[in-house]
């Protein structure tokens, strides 16, 4: 079995086409990898022990078409070399009314997964309870449950955060154009640019799923308003995080330039396909709906200044 470092070394820079070849090549690392975390060993201790300055929580969400796979996501924070402090799964007691799970799920508890139940705020569940208890000397980090993780992805987003504290930290963003004419247009924000790389941005849309460390305080009062999530972003957290940061007047800062292709878990997008036209339309009515409402947040996040 080949070594997740190695595959990860192996693969093709997001945004880097290369006509069939590029296709056939993601592919084939993808189904490594998906074999691969398949037969890793979790380790006695997955999560940190040592005593440090800050608390790392690893937050994520499912819901019910993913909940079969969403223990191989865990199970990639779980062989970080970085290790988190907690790991939590958000679950929406309004989609599992009998709280019954997986026994593959279930089992990581014995490892220290913590399993919580909540309210259903779609892909908000991932940050929003964590933020809402975060303590001064704890860190979230949000991911997806649909990916499986490179081995180092904590520690280059901890790396980050020691050099910008003050910074909200993507391993994955979109950068958002200064031109007003696409600005609506979402789904062709550049994903490789130099925005947010060596100096803190407002213009850039953080994937909130790649692995993204959110300092405390990092957040205006509102971004916990249920009320204001679910009529202006439901589906839209990512944005809604642009927003809330700008509101705070918080920038953020990417960990890399080149980021890699994510192997996603096969078996885990059953539903994408069909809600993917969905969503991109309610991505341009968000955003109207999110501009229209903070302006001075939009205004950072274009012009890039406070």
């Amino acid at each position: 079995m080949i070594n997740r470092r190695i595959t990860e070394f192996l693969k093709i820079p997001e945004s880097i086409r290369i006509p069939y070849f590029g296709g056939k090549w993601y592919r084939y690392i993808e189904g490594v990898e998906n074999k691969s975390i398949l037969h890793e060993i979790i380790p006695g201790k997955p999560l940190n022990t040592e005593k440090r300055t800050e608390t790392i929580i690893a937050s994520l969400t499912s819901f019910p078409a993913r909940i079969a796979t969403v223990h191989l996501a865990i199970k990639s924070l779980m062989l970080q070399s970085y290790k988190p402090d907690r790991i939590i799964l958000w679950l929406a007691n309004e989609q599992f009314p009998d709280h019954v799970l997986p026994e593959n799920l279930t089992q990581l508890e014995r490892y220290g997964l913590e399993i919580k139940w909540c309210d259903d705020l779609c892909g908000h569940k991932k940050y929003y309870y964590c933020i809402k208890e975060q303590k001064e000397n704890e860190v979230v980090i949000t991911f997806d449950d649909d990916i499986i993780y490179p081995i180092d992805a904590i520690r280059r987003l901890m790396k980050t955060h020691e050099k910008y504290p003050g910074c909200l930290v993507c391993e994955r963003a979109q950068s958002v154009p200064n031109s007003k004419k696409i600005s609506y247009n979402v789904g062709r924000w550049d994903t490789i640019s130099d925005v947010a790389l060596k100096k803190p941005s407002y213009s850039v849309c953080p994937s909130t799923g790649g692995g993204y460390l959110i300092p405390y305080n990092s957040y205006h009062i509102k971004m916990l308003d249920k009320d204001l999530i679910k009529e202006y972003a439901l589906r839209n957290d990512d944005m809604w995080c642009m927003f809330m940061a700008a509101e705070n007047k918080v920038k953020f800062i990417k960990t890399r330039k080149y980021h890699k292709i994510f192997s996603i878990i096969q078996g885990s997008q059953t539903e994408s396909l069909a809600m993917t036209n969905i969503l991109q339309n309610e991505s341009q009515n968000d955003f109207v709906k999110l501009k229209e409402c903070y302006p001075d947040a939009y205004r950072r996040i274009f012009s890039d200044r406070d």
